[in-house]
C-alpha cells in the first residue's frame, strides 16, 4: 500500500516536472515569470502596512461589550437593500430614447427598389452570362455565383421582387434595432420612440434586433417559396446584403443617465452627533445599532482612524492588497504580451522592467513613510522617466498607467495620489527621449513635472474643496516631487545600466565626446578613417531620423564602427594619403584576410574600452557577409581555377537591427560617392540608389527590419550630406552590366 502510494507521488510530481526538455523548458519560461511577478507583488504589497479597520464586529442579536459613543458627527447610511431598491426603482423611471430617420428609411426601400430595376435590366441585355455575372459583382454586394446565377436565368422574376419588397416592409415598418436581444431586453419594457419631432411611448418587443434579423430574413424567404430551396437561399442573401437596422439608440447614454439616477438616490437618511451613544454597554444590538455601527465602521476607514495589524485581518487585507496590485501589474504585462513580445519573452529586459517598479515603489515608500512629508511629494516621475530612457515611449506611458495605478492601491485608493502620479509621470515618459543633453534633461523636465504635477494638484485639491491656504501649501510640492524625481533618475540609471549590462542614449552621448580615447586615436592614427566614421555616423544619422529609428544610436555607431582599422590604419586607402598602395605587394586573398581582420580588431578593441553592446554589434556586422569584389575578381584575373566566393566574404553577421542596417548603407555609400571624379547631383543620385540597391539584391539587409520604403527615405536623406564631399577617391570601375560599383582600390 505504501509503494503505491509513492508511486502515485511519484506520478504526480513527472506529470507537474515533464522529463521531457521541451515541456520542462516551458514551465521553467513560465515559473520564472509567475515567480518574478509573485515576489514584485509580495514585496510591494508589504512595504505598506495593510490594516484594515474592522475593530467593530457586531451583528444583529449581538450583545455589545461596551458603551459605543460616535467620536465625531458621521451620517447615517441607509440599509444597503433599501439602497438598492431605491436606486433600482430610479433607474426604472429613465425611458431610453430609440430614434428613427425616416430618410434612412427611405434609403433602405431606394436600394431595395433599384436592386431589382438593375436586375431587371441587366436580365434583358443581350450579353454574354458570365459578363452579367461580372455586372453583378461590380455592385458590390457579394452575392454568391449559385445566387447570381439563379436570378440572372430563373424564368420569372416577379415572386422574388414581391417577396423581396414585402420583406423589406415588413422588416423595416416595425423597425430593427443594431443591439442583440440580451442588449434589447436590457433597454426595459418600453422606450421613447423620436422620429423627427413626435415622441411617443412603444414596448422593446414591437422591435425587431440586429441579432434576430438573419433568422427573420431566413423563415420570411422560406415562407416566400415553400417550394423552393435555392430561391429561398437567393432572397435570404440578397434581403441580407441589402436590408440593416434602420433605428438607433445610444446605450451609453442611457446607462450615463440611469447611473445618474441611482447616484442621485440619498445614501443617508440622517446624522449621528459626536458623543451621542450608539448603544450601551451588554445592550442587543437591533437593526437600528447595527446601522449606526455600520456608518461609523465606513467612516472610520475611511479617517483611517483603526489601523491594527493582526491574525487574519492582516492576511485578508494583504491578499486583497496582493490582488489589487496584480490586477494593475496585469496591465503591463498584457501589454508585453499582446504588443511587446520581444520583451516579455526577454527575461533580462523583465528583470529591468520589475527593478523600475520596485525602485520607483521604493521611492514612494520613503516618503509615504514619513508622515512628515506631504504625499504630493511622491516622486511618482520616476519609474516612467526610467523605462522611457531604457525602454521607449510607449512602453513609458503605460509604466506611467500602471505605476500610478499601484501607488493608488498602496495609498488606501487615493484617487488625489493616483491623478497626480498619472499627471507626472505620462508627461516625463513623453518627454525624456528626445533629449540631446543632461542639462536639457534637468531643466525641461523639471518645468515640464512641475507644471504637470501642479495643475494635476490644483484640479484634485479643488475638487475636494479644500481652502485657497490648502492648495497653495499642497502645490509647493509639485517642484519637490519634480527635483526628486530627477536626483534619483540621476542616480539610478548609472546603477542600472551598469548592472543590467545596456546602454541608454545618455550614455552614448557621452561617447560622441571627440576626447574619447579611440576616436582621439582615430584623429591622429588614421586621420581618414576618423573623417570617413564622422560622415558615416552623419548620414546613419539622417536616414534613422527619416525613418523613425534611433539616430542618435546610429550616429554614434558610425563613429566606432571602423575602429578596428587603427590595428593597420595605412592598409586602408583613405589614410594613405597618395602615398604607394600597400596591396599592390600583396596577394589577393592576402589583402582580403588583412582588410577584413579590422572587424576582428575592432571588436578587441570594444571589448577592452568596455563599449556599449550596440556599438560592438555594429562593429560585428556593419559589412554583414558581403563580397569583397574587387579582390575576388583580382584574385580570379590571378588565377587558373575558379575561386569560392566564401573565402572572400566578411563572416557576417547581417545587421541585425535598422540602426545597424543604415550604417552598413551609409558606409557603402559614401565610399562609392566620394570615388566620383564627377559628383554632379543627378549622378550622385544615380550612384547612391544603385548602391542601395545593390545591397538590398544581395539580401545583406533581410535581417535588419529595414523596408523598401525605408531604404527609399534613407537614401533621400543621405543626399544632402553626400553632395557636401569634396574629399575625391579613386573611381569605381563599372561593373559588367554597368549598374554594380566595384572599388578599383582597397575598400574601406
Amino acid at each position: 500500500m505504501k509503494k503505491i502510494f509513492i508511486q502515485k507521488i511519484f506520478s504526480l510530481a513527472k506529470g507537474l516536472w515533464p522529463l521531457a526538455p521541451q515541456s520542462r523548458k516551458f514551465q521553467i519560461y513560465w515559473i520564472k515569470r509567475v515567480g518574478l511577478a509573485g515576489i514584485l507583488l509580495l514585496v510591494i504589497a508589504n512595504l505598506f502596512s495593510p490594516a484594515r479597520n474592522d475593530d467593530i464586529k457586531l451583528k444583529i442579536g449581538s450583545v455589545s461589550p461596551r458603551d459605543i459613543h460616535a467620536p465625531f458627527d458621521f451620517p447615517l447610511v441607509k440599509d444597503p437593500a433599501l439602497l438598492r431598491a431605491q436606486q433600482d426603482s430610479a433607474a426604472s423611471q429613465v425611458l431610453a430614447i430609440v430614434y428613427r430617420n425616416p430618410e434612412f428609411d427611405r434609403k433602405l426601400y431606394s436600394d431595395v427598389e433599384l436592386f431589382l430595376i438593375r436586375l431587371s435590366n441587366l436580365r434583358q441585355e443581350d450579353e454574354y452570362l458570365s459578363y452579367k455575372q461580372k455586372t453583378i459583382q461590380s455592385w458590390k454586394l457579394n452575392l454568391s455565383r449559385g445566387t447570381s446565377d439563379l436570378l440572372l436565368t430563373v424564368p420569372g422574376l416577379y415572386s422574388f421582387q414581391q417577396g423581396l419588397k414585402d420583406m423589406a416592409h415588413s422588416l423595416l415598418e416595425p423597425g430593427v434595432l443594431p443591439l442583440s436581444d440580451g442588449q434589447a431586453r436590457m433597454l426595459g419594457p418600453e422606450v421613447v420612440l423620436r422620429q423627427d419631432q413626435e415622441l411617443r411611448r412603444t414596448a422593446v418587443s414591437r422591435f425587431f434586433t440586429m441579432e434576430s434579423l438573419p433568422l427573420l430574413i431566413r423563415a420570411k424567404s422560406q415562407a416566400a417559396f415553400p417550394n423552393s430551396e435555392p430561391m429561398a437561399k437567393a432572397l435570404a442573401e440578397v434581403a441580407a446584403k441589402l436590408l440593416e437596422p434602420n433605428l438607433a439608440v445610444d446605450t451609453a447614454e442611457v446607462a450615463a443617465a440611469r447611473t445618474r439616477a441611482r447616484e442621485s438616490v440619498p445614501r443617508y437618511t440622517g446624522q449621528v452627533a459626536k458623543g451621542e451613544k450608539i448603544i450601551a454597554a451588554y445592550q442587543k444590538v437591533d437593526q437600528t445599532v447595527l446601522l449606526k455601527l455600520n456608518s461609523l465602521q465606513l467612516k472610520l476607514e475611511e479617517a483611517s482612524v483603526v489601523n491594527r495589524r493582526s491574525g487574519w485581518n492582516y492576511v485578508l487585507t494583504l491578499l486583497s492588497r496582493l490582488l489589487a496590485l496584480g490586477f494593475f501589474l496585469g496591465i503591463l504585462t498584457f501589454y508585453l504580451i499582446r504588443f511587446r513580445p520581444e520583451i516579455f519573452r526577454s527575461f533580462h529586459s523583465l528583470l529591468i522592467l520589475a527593478s523600475i517598479i520596485l525602485l520607483s515603489v521604493l521611492a514612494g515608500w520613503l516618503v509615504l513613510s514619513r508622515p512628515d512629508f506631504p504625499p504630493y511629494m511622491l516622486p511618482a516621475a520616476l519609474g516612467p522617466i526610467l523605462t522611457s530612457l531604457m525602454f521607449d515611449i510607449p512602453l513609458g506611458a503605460v509604466m506611467a498607467v500602471t505605476s500610478s495605478l499601484l501607488f493608488g492601491v498602496v495609498t488606501e485608493l487615493s484617487l488625489p495620489i493616483t491623478v497626480v502620479a498619472l499627471a507626472s509621470g505620462s508627461v516625463a515618459s513623453f518627454l525624456v527621449k528626445g533629449l540631446r543633453s543632461r542639462f536639457q534633461f534637468i531643466i525641461t523636465s523639471f518645468i515640464a513635472l512641475t507644471v504637470a504635477s501642479g495643475l494635476a494638484i490644483a484640479a484634485v485639491e479643488y475638487l475636494k474643496l479644500s481652502s485657497f491656504q490648502q492648495i497653495q501649501q499642497s502645490l509647493l510640492m509639485a517642484p519637490a516631487s519634480a527635483f526628486l524625481s530627477i536626483v534619483l533618475t540621476l542616480l539610478l540609471l548609472p546603477v542600472l545600466e551598469a548592472v543590467f549590462n545596456t546602454t541608454t542614449d545618455y550614455s552614448l552621448l557621452e561617447m560622441a565626446d571627440p576626447d574619447q580615447p579611440l576616436l582621439k586615436r582615430l584623429s591622429i592614427e588614421a586621420t581618414g578613417t576618423f573623417q570617413h566614421s564622422l560622415l558615416v555616423g552623419n548620414l546613419a544619422e539622417v536616414g534613422a531620423k527619416a525613418i523613425g529609428a534611433n539616430s542618435l544610436q546610429a550616429r554614434i555607431m558610425g563613429y566606432y564602427h571602423d575602429i578596428g582599422k587603427l590595428a593597420k590604419p595605412d592598409y586602408f586607402i583613405e589614410n594613405q594619403g597618395g602615398a604607394a598602395n600597400r596591396h599592390d605587394s600583396l596577394a589577393p586573398k592576402m589583402s582580403f584576410l588583412v582588410v577584413a581582420s579590422h572587424v576582428k580588431e575592432g571588436l578587441e578593441l570594444a571589448k577592452k574600452h568596455r563599449l556599449p553592446q550596440p556599438i560592438k554589434d555594429a562593429i560585428a556586422q556593419h559589412h554583414g557577409t558581403t563580397l569583397a569584389k574587387y579582390f575576388y575578381h583580382k584574385a580570379n584575373l590571378s588565377s587558373e581555377g575558379k575561386l569560392l566566393e566564401g573565402d572572400f566574404r566578411y563572416p557576417g553577421p547581417k545587421p541585425q537591427s535598422k540602426e545597424i542596417g543604415l550604417v552598413m548603407l551609409a558606409d557603402v555609400v559614401e565610399a562609392s560617392v566620394r570615388s566620383l571624379k564627377d559628383r554632379d547631383p543627378k549622378r550622385v543620385r544615380r550612384m547612391v540608389k544603385a548602391t542601395i540597391a545593390d545591397k538590398a539584391n544581395e539580401l545583406e539587409l533581410d535581417e535588419s527590419s529595414l523596408t523598401l520604403h525605408d531604404l527609399h527615405l534613407a537614401g533621400e536623406a543621405f543626399l544632402p550630406v553626400l553632395l557636401a564631399l569634396f574629399h575625391p577617391r579613386i573611381e569605381y570601375p563599372e561593373a559588367k552590366n554597368g549598374t554594380e560599383p566595384k572599388n578599383s582600390q582597397t575598400p574601406a
